[in-house]
């Protein structure tokens, strides 16, 4: 009888921790189709060529990189504009847009691009970090592997498509 029950408490408990790794894909499915669904929108040539999230979403997900949104994650205040945080795979990628080149320049010239904070300071990155640029575009990758993180900068410092490429 014990035996019994005890296997039963042991099935249970093994299709609990089942049900919610399938209940948990589930939504990281639900996650990258919608980053899916924002990148369709951007299949247009950006104007002016610079970055904005659609088109960061798209190179993202034409990467075959599976972003999913982190609305609630919170940028640091030296960066001067809003975050745009994305879990890919096991790493995190935070974005920052500028209006263009020069204001990122203006934010980026003061970092020190070992560790993505301003110059003397701590950074508030773990490691591994990665900070990229590219035009109006600056994004801190972490926790990311040597592939990832090859594949999301090249994702990146490739730039964004000009008439005719598509």
């Amino acid at each position: 009888m014990r035996a019994r029950s005890l296997a039963v408490i042991l099935l249970a408990g093994c299709a609990s921790r089942g049900e919610e790794r399938r209940r948990e894909e589930t939504v990281a499915r639900a996650a990258v189709a919608a980053e899916s669904a924002k990148a369709a929108v951007a299949a247009t040539i950006p104007t002016g060529g610079r970055w904005d999230e659609a088109h960061l979403v798209e190179r993202l997900v034409r990467s075959g990189l599976a972003p999913q949104a982190l609305p609630h994650e919170k940028g640091e205040r030296y960066w001067d504009t809003a975050v745009h945080a994305y879990r890919i795979n096991t790493a995190t990628l935070f974005a920052y847009l500028y209006a263009d080149s020069v204001a990122r320049r203006r934010v980026t010239a003061e970092l020190d691009t070992l560790t993505a904070a301003p110059k003397g300071t701590p950074s508030p990155f773990a490691k591994p970090r990665l900070l990229i640029v590219q035009n109006n575009l600056a994004a801190v990758l972490l926790g990311a592997t040597e592939r990832q993180a090859e594949r999301v900068t090249l994702a990146l410092t490739a730039g964004l498509p000009a008439a005719g490429e598509r």
